[in-house]
């Protein structure tokens, strides 16, 4: 796939049902929390499902072998493992210091033409390979020619640093590719490392959405996900869970008289909560709707509540 919005997020999850009753749960958290004395939430579902994001770059961690995408500018580029903000491998880049301006450039896909103005936004994680230098991060059109936005400049530390930068289409542009730039702000020979390299449109905002690629993990299931083959195509992350369908839970206490009280929706209390005695599982497979938050809190004592909560992303 090419071209992925946010706004792309209904054709994500399958659902093969027509009443919400029997839409299937497409979403998990597995819990192990210690109660206490004091209510706190076992879970708590996040406003609209958080973020929806979409990375357009195929390898953006660099964890796949092919690099050819990222094209050197007055430099050479490999994939190195020496260094790494994430997984095991990052871009090199070895300016060859003859002029400001060296490092590589990522080209886009063509953006097409909208009738409502669209957000650019890109980002990278850099480090030099010494404390010394400079790159600039910028947005550029397809010739390279043009900067779209405030470029941003960066003193090189020992350290990955995010880099960020974003530019407004305005409404009704044709179809135009845009390029992603990292270069030396001016002539040197510190080789820099580059990671977690990410390029997003929306039409929703001009906030830079959270690193996205399809080698993330979750606690609620495959949220992040490749839309063809892995380190080889674009990434999207999907909704968290929306509505509470479903649970099993275990008080794994010995003693029965560390009774965990469970609440939906609600603060837990001793008055207003489920039981669940040491030892015992709760089970529901009744189809519920809760869309707010499961609480809990303890009798006396610590005692540790393991389970699953199921549920789906509306």
């Amino acid at each position: 796939m090419a071209n992925e919005r946010h706004t792309d997020y209904r054709g994500w999850d399958i659902d093969s049902s027509t009443r919400q009753s029997v839409h299937p749960a497409n979403r998990y958290v597995a819990i192990s929390n210690a109660a206490s004395t004091t209510a706190e939430d076992v879970y708590s579902i996040v406003a609209n499902g958080g973020e929806l994001a979409t990375n357009w770059v195929l390898n953006p961690g660099v964890e796949g072998t092919t690099v050819d995408e990222f094209v050197a500018t007055g430099s050479a580029r490999a994939r190195d493992t020496g260094q790494q903000a994430e997984g095991v491998a990052s871009l090199l880049i070895n300016p060859a210091n003859s002029a400001g301006s060296e490092g590589f450039y990522w080209e886009s896909p063509l953006v097409a033409r909208s009738i409502n103005p669209q957000h650019i936004s890109v980002q990278v994680e850099v480090r030099g390979a010494s404390a010394s230098g400079a790159v600039t991060l910028s947005l550029r059109d397809a010739a390279g020619t043009t900067t779209h936005n405030a470029a941003t400049s960066h003193d090189l530390t020992t350290g990955f640093v995010q880099l960020t930068a974003a530019y407004t289409i305005p409404a009704n542009t044709d179809a135009v590719a845009y390029r992603l730039y990292l270069v030396t702000t001016a002539q040197h020979n510190i080789n820099f490392y580059v990671d977690k390299i990410m390029f997003e449109v929306r039409e929703d905002t001009n906030a830079v959405s959270t690193y996205v690629d399809g080698n993330q993990t979750s606690g609620e299931g495959p949220l992040y996900e490749w839309t063809g083959v892995v380190n080889a195509s674009s990434s999207i992350k999907k909704s968290s869970l929306t509505k509470i369908k479903g649970f099993q839970f275990t008080n794994r206490s010995a003693t029965a008289a560390d009774i965990i009280y469970l609440a939906f929706d609600q603060t837990a209390t001793s008055a207003n909560g489920i039981p669940i005695y040491g030892g015992d599982t709760f089970n529901c497979e009744v189809p519920l709707d809760f869309r707010g938050k499961i609480s809990m809190i303890a009798a006396q004592n610590t005692p540790t509540l393991t389970g699953v909560i199921w549920g789906v992303a509306e």
